[in-house]
């Protein structure tokens, strides 16, 4: 039997090293973090850059990945740009999957407005929106995939007023309108002035004071009687 060197593995150690998972899931495996390291190495190039500036040599040069290894995965950049801004979308949606919100009403709206607020700080969301919304004519179906990720956000939500609705504390006849509207309130000083403003900022009073108007508005309109 071979008997590998010290810092040194014969071939037959290296095949039985990756036994567990075979050789055709070690490279599944290897293919995927390759994937996944390619998008997150995109995403920072695109929002850094933007879509023109950005190109695949310098996004691969990057990544320290083989330009046929960039091109397997991603066969041109428009399919790369269109993958790495969706990736970033759901990531970022994707934290309040699991968030947990108090089922008091007041609480938990203030929990959902809170969750809103950290989610449309985040300086990759602003990045990213303002970059889709300048290249929105030439992917058009970017609005389709931001819907999609935004969904993970609108559905958890919808689903907590669902279950405050079934246990009487509100009266919401449309629920996916009645969380339009509530995320429309906040939208209006929490997102679009980050959105449209260079370096905006809102103070935590200030964040706390728009929270607990938009909360006593929608109560006022929902609370049951």
């Amino acid at each position: 039997m071979a008997i590998a060197k010290a810092g040194k593995k014969t071939p037959h150690s290296r095949a039985e090293n990756h036994a567990p998972e075979g050789v055709q899931g070690y490279q599944q495996r290897v293919s995927r973090e390759k994937r996944a390291l390619i998008l997150e190495v995109a995403i920072a190039s695109f929002l850094e850059n933007g879509y023109d500036a950005a190109t695949m040599d310098s996004i691969g040069d990057r990544a320290a990945v083989s330009y046929a290894t960039l091109y397997k995965h991603f066969p041109g950049k428009d399919i790369l740009f269109t993958e790495a801004m969706d990736h970033l979308f759901h990531q970022l949606f994707a934290r309040w999957k699991d968030h947990a919100v108090p089922p008091e009403v007041e609480s938990g709206l203030r929990e959902i407005a809170r969750a809103y607020n950290e989610l449309v700080s985040e300086p990759n969301m602003i990045a990213a929106m303002r970059l889709v919304i300048a290249q929105v004519r030439s992917f058009p179906d970017m609005g389709l995939r931001l819907q999609r990720a935004k969904d993970l956000f609108s559905d958890v939500t919808d689903a907590w007023l669902a279950k405050r609705v079934g246990e009487g504390c509100l009266k919401i006849a449309d629920v996916r309108l009645a969380r339009a509207e509530f995320i429309g309130m906040l939208g209006e000083t929490l997102y679009f002035p980050r959105l449209m403003q260079i370096d905006h900022a809102i103070s935590d009073e200030d964040v706390e004071r728009i929270i607990g108007s938009a909360v006593s508005t929608f109560l006022m309109r929902y609370r049951a009687h």
